[in-house]
């Protein structure tokens, strides 16, 4: 093989190599925040208060917070509204009720988690579910 032959083979070996590299740091890139990143809204659980902050770095609105009972056949929720960023909310554990308006209380339901959920200024979703404890 000559040399005109080898360089015209390493050219298109290091193109497609290249390509290969290009594509592959172009799709490993940092995911848009979403459904389920918990770095976006933080939740606090304490003895008679759910203290919700605004971590996503934008407002949110129809801002709604659930009470996921064992069993779920009840879901006791208490809806905040709008959330402005970098917003902390202190929601007393009282203010949650049920679809039938039964109110929440601690000694009688067992909570298996804490769902909260809004969407952004530009219509997305953005929901974290957290365990209780």
């Amino acid at each position: 093989m000559g040399a005109p032959a080898r360089c015209l083979t390493l050219a298109i070996a290091g193109l497609a190599l290249g390509v290969v590299l290009g594509a592959a740091a172009c799709g490993g890139g940092t995911p848009s925040p979403g459904a389920g990143d918990p770095a976006l809204i933080d939740v606090q659980i304490s003895q008679i208060y759910l203290t919700v902050a605004n971590k996503s770095g934008r407002a949110l609105n129809d801002v709604r917070v659930v009470i996921v009972p064992i069993g779920g056949a009840t879901l006791f929720s208490a809806r905040v509204g709008r959330m402005e960023q970098g917003e902390q909310r202190d929601l007393s554990l009282g203010q949650f009720q049920g679809r039938d308006g039964t109110p929440f209380d601690r000694r009688t339901v067992r909570a298996k988690a804490v769902r909260v959920s809004g969407t952004d200024l530009d219509g997305k979703t953005v929901e974290v579910e957290k365990p209780w404890r």
